[in-house]
């Protein structure tokens, strides 16, 4: 073994039975019986044995170790790629069901007018009687909110996040814009006026969704839009007095050409008094600048306008008369 010291010096070699195994497959490969015969110039060539075995050494398949763990870790890594694309998918439902945002309620009492300022920056005045609700933030695509009674908005722009208003079965959505919207329970319908900006208006039914032959009623400033909450029915107009319509939020009681019904509700959210119309008066409509004037004179000129007297009736008041 002398001579394949020269192995030890030039093969590093970790795994001594793997080195004795190429050299031993070396020479059983090596065919001594066509070798030439050893003369006197014939010497042994260390260099082109070592280069041999070198050769050997490499042509020998190598099984990895690791190629089981490497296709453990490709299978890792493709795991957290797909859990990645679900979780960025479904980021806000996770969110909302991980770390959920509150929901606040913000009310008027009958009689008042109140107003508060959201997250992004719009600002909302409640007429009396009404309840709002909405998210302590605004998380995602849109901003949306939920409205019962009367509120005037100014929402703050942002052309990445729409705002909506839900008001039962009818849905307003704008992007930063001025406008009132008028959703009182025991109204029959719901309006909303524009101050400034763009707003559109669509019945989504109970379910919140959009009715497949609802079509949107666009909006622009001075236009007023009434929809009604049976029949999902749309009229514009165009041309109205929107600071007569809002100046209920500056503390002004100015009605034009407004159905008596509709007249006795704004009182009794104004002053929390009822006053109820015998039936054949609730065809009458009013025209008339209320503000700063008593709930008792203001009683006195609508019994006149229907042509008709004003009684007691409890804590509030009972209208009987020949009608308009």
């Amino acid at each position: 073994m002398r001579k394949f010291t020269f192995l030890r010096k030039k093969i590093q070699a970790k795994d001594r039975a793997l080195q004795e195994k190429l050299v031993t497959r070396y020479f059983d490969d090596v065919q001594l019986g066509n070798e030439p015969a050893a003369g006197k110039g014939t010497g042994f060539n260390s260099e082109e044995v070592y280069n041999r075995i070198i050769s050997n050494i490499d042509a020998m398949p190598v099984k990895r170790a690791g190629s089981g763990k490497k296709w453990m870790v490709a299978a890792s890594l493709f795991a957290v790629a797909s859990l990645s694309v679900l979780f960025f998918e479904y980021r806000l439902q996770i969110l909302d069901v991980v770390s959920p945002i509150a929901q606040k309620q913000f009310t008027a009492a009958n009689g008042q007018v109140a107003s508060l300022t959201l997250q992004d920056g719009t600002k909302i005045w409640l007429n009396g009687g009404s309840k709002l609700t909405y998210p302590a933030e605004f998380r995602g695509s849109t901003r949306e909110i939920a409205l019962t009674g009367e509120a005037f908005l100014e929402v703050e722009h942002d052309a990445k996040k729409a705002f909506i208003v839900h008001t039962g079965s009818i849905k307003t959505q704008v992007l930063g814009t001025s406008f009132n919207v008028k959703a009182y329970p025991e109204d029959a319908f719901v309006k909303v006026a524009v101050t400034t900006g763009k707003v559109g208006v669509v019945a989504t039914g109970k379910a919140g969704v959009i009715q497949p032959l609802a079509k949107t009623v666009f909006l622009t400033p001075a236009q007023e839009v009434v929809m009604n909450k049976k029949d999902l029915s749309a009229v514009t107009t165009k041309s109205v007095d929107v600071e007569n319509i809002t100046g209920w939020k500056n503390g002004d009681f100015i009605v034009k050409n407004m159905p008596l019904p509709e007249v006795l509700n704004a009182i009794y959210h104004r002053y929390n008094v009822t006053v109820k119309a015998d039936a054949n008066l609730v065809k009458c409509s009013i025209s008339a600048n209320f503000t700063n004037v008593s709930l008792q004179n203001i009683i006195k000129i609508i019994s006149k306008l229907v042509r008709g007297k004003a009684t007691a009736d409890g804590p509030g008041y009972r209208l009987k008369g020949k009608g308009c």
